[in-house]
C-alpha cells in the first residue's frame, strides 16, 4: 500500500464512499478460518470492482511497545488507525488493546494485542475507515464493513447506521 494510502484525511460521515476504493485486511497467522472467508469475501469485491484494491498483510497476536524500532510499522499504523477512531468519535478499544505482560524471568512489559482480524478502508487515498470500531453502543465489525461495501451505493457501516 503507498504512502498516500496512509495518510489520515477526513471523510464526510453520512456519504456514500466514493472514489477508488482500497482495503488493506490485517490478519493475525496462521491465515485460516474466519480470516479466509474475509479474504474472499475482499477478493470477489476487488475482482467485481466493487473496490478497486485489496492488499492483506500479517501481524503478531501482540506487540512489545517498548520495540519500536523492530515493530515501529505497525505500531504507526495503528496510531493512525486510533487517531481516525478518535477524529470521527469512535474507538478501536478493545479489540486493540494496550496491557501488561508478565515476562517469564520476572518484570513485566506493556504489549499491543492487535485483534484477529482488522480492515482499514481508503477512498482515494484518505483513510475513511477502520473495522472493527464501536462507538460505544454499536460495534461494527470487519463483516460490517464487507456488507456495506457490497451494497449499493457502497457506504461504511459507521456512516450508515448499519
Amino acid at each position: 500500500m503507498s504512502e498516500e494510502m496512509q495518510r489520515g484525511d477526513e471523510h464526510t460521515p453520512g456519504e456514500s464512499v466514493g472514489g477508488e476504493i482500497a482495503v488493506q485486511l490485517w490478519s493475525r497467522r496462521p491465515v485460516c478460518g474466519p480470516r479466509t472467508t474475509a479474504i474472499d469475501r475482499f477478493t470477489e469485491l476487488a475482482t467485481t470492482g466493487a473496490i478497486a484494491d485489496f492488499d492483506v498483510q500479517t501481524w503478531p497476536e501482540e506487540i512489545p511497545v517498548s520495540q519500536r524500532s523492530e515493530h515501529g510499522e505497525v505500531l504507526a499504523t495503528v496510531d493512525r488507525y486510533e487517531q481516525w477512531a478518535n477524529d470521527e468519535g469512535l474507538s478501536l478499544r478493545p479489540p486493540f488493546e494496550t496491557r501488561t505482560s508478565s515476562l517469564l524471568v520476572g518484570g513485566s512489559t506493556e504489549v499491543l494485542r492487535l485483534p484477529m482480524l482488522a480492515a482499514a478502508v481508503y477512498a482515494d487515498d484518505d483513510l475513511v475507515g477502520v473495522y472493527p470500531c464501536t462507538d460505544g453502543d454499536t460495534t461494527w465489525s470487519v463483516t460490517d464493513c464487507i456488507d456495506a461495501l457490497a451494497a449499493e451505493p457502497a457506504a461504511l457501516p459507521h456512516e450508515s447506521g448499519a
